[in-house]
C-alpha cells in the first residue's frame, strides 16, 4: 500500500507539474468551424490545423497527437508513442479570456484526413496569422505544434500581422483543396502529352518534362487553385511549351543548360517562398508532408537532373555532370529547399550509374562510384545541417545510423501498405514495375553503346532506389515509367533537328521502337 501511495502521489505531482508548466490552456471546442475564425481574429492569431499524418484520422488519434506533441502515420497505426505532455480540456464554447489555444478536432473515427480544422491562440501578443516552422506555410499548423507552444518550448508557433487573417486562412483552405484535386488529372494529362511528344519528336519527352515542371511551378507562383484550370494549363503548357523550348534549345549543350535552369528555378522558388512549390499542383498534399519535394516531383525532376548532367558531360566532361549533380542534390535534398532525404539517395545511386556508364567503367568502378556518391550526399547534408538548415532529414541524420535504419524501415512498411491497399493499386504498381524491368533488361542485353544507354539506365537505377527508400509506390511506378520512356526515346547522339511527325510515322510503321532502340523484327536491335 505504501508503494502504491508513493506511485499515485508521484503520478499526481507529474500531472500537476505538466499542467502548471503550460503557458497556454489548450481547449477543444466541439463543432468549432472555420467560419468562427472571423470572430476570433480580433482576439489573437488564427489558422488552419492539420490533425494527423497520413490518409486517415480520427478523434482518438488526433487527441493522442495533441497531448504528445507528435504524429504517427496512419499506415503505422496513427498513435504516436510516449506519454501526454500537456493537459487538454473540452468546452462547449470559446473561453472568454486567455492565454488559451482553442481548436476544433475530428468528430468521429476513421475519417479521411482531407480537412483542416480551426485553431486560434488568444492572448500573449499573438495577432494575425499563425506561423509554423514545421509547415513553412503561413496560416497552416500541424497538430504536433500545439504542445511545444503550450509549454513554451522550441518549435512553438509564432504569428505575423495580417489585416484579414481569417479570410486568408479560408482562402488557403480552398487553395489546398484545389491543388489536391488537380494532382491526379493534371499528372495523367501531362504524362500523356510527354509520351506523345517523345514518340513524335527527337528528345520530345525531355522537352515535355522541362515544360511541365516549369508550368507546375508557374501555377504555384500564380496561386491557381481551380483544378480544371490547372489541368488544362498543364496539358496545353506541356505541349506548347515543349515545342517552344525545342525551338530555342536545339543543341545538346543548350538543352543541358535549359534542364539545369529548370532545377535552378525550383531551387530559387523554394528559397524565396516555399509555398510556391508546396501549393503547386504537384506539391505535397498537406496531410503530413507540408513543404519541399514530394515523391512525384522528385521522380519527375529525375529527367532534368540526369538528362541535364548527361548532355553537359558531352560538352564539359565530368565537370558538367558534377555541377548539375550538385545543383540537383541541393534542390531536392537541401533542408531549406526540397528536404527529401530519400531523393538524395535516389540521386546518388542514379548519378553513380550515369557516371560509370559514360566513363565506360565496370563493376569495380560502379562500387567506387556508389561509395563516392554516398559520401558526397552525407557531406552535403551534414554541411547543410551544420549551417542551420533543419528538417526531418537533418533530425533523422542527427539520430545516428539507428534512426536512419528505422526511418527507412517505416517507409518500406508504408510503401507496402499503400501498394497492397487494393487489388487495382497492386495491379498498377506491379504492371508499371514489370514493364520498367523488362525494358531495362532489354536495353542491357542490346548492342547499344554505353553512351547511348547511360541515361535510361541511370533513370532505371534511380527508380529502383526510389522504390526502396520512398513511400509513394504509385507515383514512383507510373511517373517513373513515363520518365524512363521519355529519356529512352533518345540517345546521346550528335545534334540533329527535330524529326517531323510524318517522318516519324513513316519510320515507325516500318519498325516500332522500344527502350531507346529500333526493333528490327528479327530478334536483333540497332541504335
Amino acid at each position: 500500500m505504501t508503494r502504491a501511495a508513493i506511485l499515485a502521489v508521484t503520478a499526481l505531482l507529474a500531472v500537476c507539474g505538466a499542467a502548471s508548466a503550460q503557458t497556454f490552456r489548450v481547449v477543444v471546442v466541439p463543432g468549432l468551424d472555420l467560419s468562427d475564425l472571423r470572430a476570433l481574429e480580433s482576439r489573437g492569431a488564427v489558422g488552419l490545423l492539420v490533425p494527423a499524418n497520413g490518409p486517415v484520422t480520427g478523434r482518438r488519434q488526433a487527441l493522442a497527437a495533441l497531448e504528445r506533441g507528435a504524429v504517427e502515420n496512419s499506415y503505422l497505426g496513427g498513435m504516436p508513442p510516449g506519454v501526454a505532455g500537456i493537459e487538454v480540456e473540452e468546452a462547449a464554447q470559446v473561453p472568454g479570456s486567455g492565454p488559451v489555444i482553442v481548436l476544433g478536432l475530428p468528430d468521429g473515427e476513421h475519417l479521411a484526413n482531407d480537412r483542416r480544422y480551426p485553431i486560434a491562440i488568444l492572448g500573449s501578443r499573438f495577432r494575425g496569422l499563425l506561423r509554423s516552422d514545421s509547415t513553412r506555410i503561413p496560416g497552416l499548423v500541424s497538430i504536433a505544434d500545439i504542445a511545444p507552444t503550450a509549454l513554451g518550448q522550441d518549435g512553438a508557433l509564432t504569428s505575423e500581422s495580417r489585416e484579414d487573417a481569417a479570410a486568408e486562412a479560408m482562402s488557403l483552405d480552398a487553395r489546398i483543396d484545389g491543388h489536391r484535386d488537380a494532382r491526379l488529372p493534371s499528372s495523367l494529362v501531362a504524362a500523356a502529352v510527354a509520351l506523345a511528344l517523345a514518340f513524335f519528336f527527337r528528345r520530345g519527352g525531355v522537352y515535355a518534362f522541362a515544360a511541365a515542371l516549369l508550368v507546375n511551378l508557374a501555377l504555384g507562383i500564380a496561386a491557381v487553385d481551380d483544378p480544371w484550370v490547372a489541368t488544362l494549363a498543364l496539358g496545353l503548357g506541356t505541349a506548347l511549351g515543349a515545342l517552344g523550348l525545342a525551338a530555342v534549345a536545339r543543341s545538346t549543350t543548350a538543352l543541358g543548360v535549359l534542364l539545369a535552369a529548370v532545377l535552378a528555378a525550383y531551387l530559387g522558388a523554394m528559397a524565396a517562398d516555399p509555398t510556391t512549390v508546396a501549393l503547386s499542383p504537384w506539391g505535397p498534399g498537406q496531410a503530413g508532408r507540408f513543404y519541399g519535394v514530394t515523391n512525384l516531383l522528385e521522380t519527375m525532376l529525375l529527367v532534368p537532373a540526369l538528362a541535364g548532367a548527361a548532355y553537359l558531360w558531352l560538352r564539359f566532361g565530368p565537370i558538367g555532370l558534377g555541377l548539375v549533380a550538385a545543383l540537383a542534390l541541393v534542390t531536392v535534398a537541401g533542408n531549406r529547399f526540397g528536404a527529401d532525404g530519400g531523393g538524395a539517395i535516389v540521386l546518388g545511386v542514379a548519378y553513380a550509374v550515369l557516371a560509370v556508364e559514360l566513363a565506360g567503367g565496370g563493376r569495380r568502378r560502379l562500387f567506387v562510384a556508389l561509395a563516392a556518391a554516398a559520401a558526397v550526399v552525407l557531406v552535403l547534408t551534414g554541411l547543410d545541417a551544420a549551417t542551420g538548415g533543419s528538417s526531418h532529414v537533418s533530425r533523422a541524420l542527427g539520430g545516428g545510423p539507428g534512426e536512419i535504419v528505422d526511418d527507412l524501415g517505416r517507409r518500406l512498411e508504408i510503401s507496402w501498405d499503400i501498394a497492397t491497399s487494393s487489388w487495382y493499386a497492386a495491379l498498377i504498381v506491379a504492371t508499371a514495375l514489370a514493364t520498367l524491368v523488362v525494358l531495362t533488361f532489354r536495353l542491357m542485353r542490346s548492342n547499344a553503346s554505353r553512351e547511348d544507354r547511360a541515361l535510361p539506365l541511370s533513370v532505371a537505377a534511380g527508380l529502383l532506389a526510389s522504390f526502396l527508400v520512398n513511400d509513394a509506390p504509385h507515383d514512383v511506378a507510373v511517373a517513373g515509367l513515363v520518365a524512363y520512356l521519355a529519356v529512352s526515346m533518345d540517345t546521346l547522339a550528335p545534334d540533329a533537328p527535330l524529326r517531323s511527325p510524318g517522318h516519324v510515322l513513316q519510320r515507325a510503321r516500318a519498325r516500332p521502337r522500344y527502350g531507346g532502340l529500333w526493333w528490327r523484327g528479327d530478334g536483333h536491335t540497332d541504335s
